[in-house]
């Protein structure tokens, strides 16, 4: 059962795909077909026909109408009259409600394409961060399996010197259950990567990880002053700007609410055609005019929906407020997280170094009867600590460049595609 585990460890970890996916492709993939942010996008089309809608309102309206009636009263004659009428219609003047609710229309749809851009680089942030993820459980199981098949070699070398009676037996036992433990742990890292290309298969709508791989690529992000990236968090974030062309909707119901205050005036044209049984004659009958209505006393409705319209864009007004503190928090965040990644880099990669020369020296040592076993297996655990450490310094870059920029609102400046 090791020796299977094992092999198939190697198969998968060690050996090169044929192709692997890019990042971008993997992002331009679920752009492409993933099924939340295509529903986002039809939001767009609403906005649009709620603005047709709402033109539509200060338009002319055409109505048809209709009827027959036919009587008998004993004694008389049976008779039959049709009456048939058309009318139009056309609002003049709406103490501005109609021309509110189309700047409002208007301006949804400008929110609905910022919710939507909003929506493609949060699902870019998702992506990115998924495949980098699936990055980091790869290498950490390729550094896993290199221990193990370190800690095998030694095994295999002490039950050799344990054969020929120059090593105890608990030097035999102790090298089988460190080579034991590093196998299973090699194992669930290989585990918790092919759980990272299901999440990143998820993002990207695709059904089979069987043929998805990948592959490491450089993020293009210079590290620069806090200040500059919260600048332009607060100039390019969709959701902030779409968050105060909300606050302008409110202002505008505010003034469509006042309207209730104000005559509306329309204009009226029509004309009717009657006709009785007998004769038929057709009398056609016209008429044009303007009405206007005004309601002095409505119990005090209008006054509320003022009111209701008021504190909603106070309301409105605190969430932006709230947005943007958590947009500079986010920044800073990020920001502190990618200089401190940067720094771990740095110190890991010389633990490498330092752990590589310290395994050798134990190595060295053991053989030539100076050391003990403990001395190896503690130099090959340090040695394999110190690497998957520089494996998560190496991807906490990448990850806290793309946190950074999508707290910035760009999430492909960390990929070069801005």
């Amino acid at each position: 059962m090791k020796k299977f585990l094992t092999a198939i460890l190697t198969m998968f970890l060690l050996s090169t795909p044929a192709q692997a996916l890019p990042v971008q492709e993997a992002v331009q993939t679920a752009l492409t077909n993933n099924p939340s942010l295509q529903r986002t996008e039809q939001s767009i089309r609403t906005a649009e026909e709620s603005l047709k809608s709402a033109r539509g309102r200060k338009g002319v309206t055409v109505s048809a109408s209709g009827s027959v009636n036919a009587s008998k009263t004993e004694g008389t004659e049976a008779s039959e009259r049709a009456n048939a009428g058309l009318s139009a219609s056309m609002p003049l003047y709406s103490g501005g409600r109609l021309e509110a609710a189309i700047k409002s229309a208007e301006l949804g749809i400008e929110v609905s394409k910022l919710d939507f851009s909003q929506a493609q680089d949060d699902l870019i942030y998702q992506v990115v961060t998924a495949y980098v993820n699936a990055l980091e459980n790869l290498a950490t199981s390729k550094v896993d399996l290199e221990t193990e098949k370190n800690l095998s070699a030694h095994e295999k070398m002490i039950a050799a010197q344990y054969t020929a009676g120059a090593k105890a037996k608990i030097d035999l036992l102790r090298a089988q259950v460190e080579t034991s433990n590093a196998l299973q742990t090699a194992a669930r890292s290989h585990a918790a990567y092919e759980v990272a290309l299901t999440n990143l298969a998820a993002l990207m709508s695709t059904d089979s990880i069987a043929s998805l791989t990948v592959e490491d690529f450089d993020t293009h992000l210079t590290l620069e002053d806090v200040e500059k990236y919260i600048a332009e968090a607060e100039e390019n974030r969709y959701d902030l700007k779409a968050a105060a062309l909300r606050i302008e909707q409110g202002e505008l119901d505010i003034e469509s609410a006042k309207s209730g205050w104000l005559p509306s005036v329309n204009a009226n044209v029509g004309t009717d055609f009657s006709a009785a049984s007998r004769r038929w004659h057709i009398t056609p009958d016209a008429s044009a005019g303007i009405s206007a209505s005004w309601s002095i006393f409505d119990s005090g409705i209008t006054r509320a929906e003022v009111e209701s319209a008021k504190v909603e864009v106070e309301r409105l007004k605190l969430a932006l407020d709230a947005n943007l503190d958590g947009v500079h928090e986010s920044v800073v965040t990020a920001h502190k997280n990618l200089k401190i990644a940067l720094l771990r880099l740095t110190t890991t990669q010389k633990a490498v170094e330092l752990a590589e020369e310290e395994r050798y020296i134990a190595t060295e040592r053991y053989n030539s009867g100076e050391g003990i076993l403990l001395d190896i297996l503690d130099a090959e655990v340090a040695l394999s600590t110190a690497k998957k450490n520089n494996v998560s310094a190496r991807y906490d870059v990448a990850r806290y460049s793309f946190d950074l920029a999508h707290a910035v609102g760009d999430t492909l400046k960390a990929l070069g595609e801005a």
